[in-house]
Parts: structure tokens; sequence; C-alpha cells
């Protein structure tokens, strides 16, 4: 935290314009994230858990506390329940929930999958490479279930996001979706979208031969 100093007002300034300046500014920096309901974790950056002044996993740690303790302590083996994230993510009508879901399950996806390949050539690699897999099958199942399209384009986004190799641990990684990707289009019938995961794949394939499996 950057401890700023307050400037001395200077010569005939309104107290009460300074005051409202300073809590427009305050009400700008602790203003809610924009529409929810959408993939959060685009242009991110190497990490996941905060996109500008989105903190998406401090939104949604209370909303999944049990799957989140899990997912976010090194220490522990036990698998995460998806059962309750996969119900959400495939519910009707789509609601914020939907999106909430899969944001959750995107940040445990590059949790694991960066603590995985931080582990290559230990049995955490191997451990946690099914834990990502089952992680990428939440998203993908829900992908021929749901019908909402904006629900459909942002699973797009999430898998263009993990083919991006922007995140950490996702370089390495991409390879492994090829095939998840590909298979989506045999769920979609839109030209629009059909296209799109054409391209996403196309590109996780141009770069696979610089990502080891």
């Amino acid at each position: 935290m950057h401890v700023h100093e307050i400037p001395t007002r200077p010569p005939g300034r309104r107290p009460g314009r300074a005051l409202g300046l300073l809590l427009l500014g305050l009400a700008c920096a602790t203003a809610p994230p924009g529409d929810p309901l959408r993939y959060r974790l685009a242009g991110s950056g190497s990490h996941w858990d905060v996109v500008g002044a989105d903190r998406v996993l401090e939104d949604l740690e209370p909303r999944y506390p049990d799957f989140f303790a899990i997912v976010l302590d090194p220490s522990r083996s036990d698998e995460p329940n998806l059962l309750r994230l996969r119900e959400d993510l495939e519910s009707r009508p789509t609601t914020r929930r939907n999106f909430d879901a899969l944001n959750a399950v995107a940040i445990a996806y590059f949790e694991i999958n960066h603590r995985a390949e931080s582990q290559r050539g230990e049995m955490g690699f191997l451990s946690g490479g099914f834990r990502v897999a089952k992680l990428a099958a939440v998203p993908w199942r829900a992908y021929g279930d749901v019908e909402d399209p904006r629900l459909r384009d942002a699973i797009l986004d999430f898998f263009e996001d993990a083919a991006s190799g922007e995140k950490l641990g996702s370089t390495a990684s991409r390879g492994r979706l090829v095939d998840v990707v590909q298979s989506l289009a045999r769920k979609e019938r839109d030209p629009a979208r059909l296209a799109r995961i054409e391209s996403i794949a196309a590109r996780m394939r141009a770069a696979h031969g610089d990502a080891p499996r």
C-alpha cells in the first residue's frame, strides 16, 4: 500500500470543492467492477486473482469457500468438490450464478495448473495434471448443455485465455487442451462460434511445438 502525502490546499480554493473532488476520487477507486455476466479473467496478465480494479478472487471466494479452501492451499491433496460449480454453470435461466461458477473454475484451473507445472518431474506434476483436466472438463461439458450465447461466448473466452499462454504455467500446458477445444465444434452450430473454436484450436496447435506435453 502506498501512502501519499496530502498536499496543502492552494490559496483561494474552497474546502467544499476540494472535499467533493476527494470523495469523488474515493468513489471511483472503490467502484464495483463492470458487468459480472462475463468471463472476468481476460487481460489479467500473468496472474488470475485481480483484473485492474476487478478483484475477482476476493469477490468469488465467499461464494465457494470450501472449494477455494482446497484450491488455494498447496498442502492439501484432497479433491475439490466440483458438483456445485457444475450445477451452477449449467443452471437455467442464465444468471450471475452461471458466470460466477465459470470464473471460479477458471481461477482454480490456472492456480492448480501453475502449481503442477512448477513441479515437473515430481509426483505433484501428475496429480496436478489430473486435477486440471477435471477442471477443464466442467466448462467443456457445460458448453453442450447451455444455450445462452453469452455463456457460450464466455466459455470460449476461458479456453481462449488458456490458449494465449499469458497466464503463468499455461504456455507449457496449452497443447494438452487442443483436442478439448476442437471437440467443442461438435456441440456448436453457430458459424461465428465455430470459426472461433477453429481459430483457438489452430493457435494451440501452432504453439504446441514449443509446449511440451
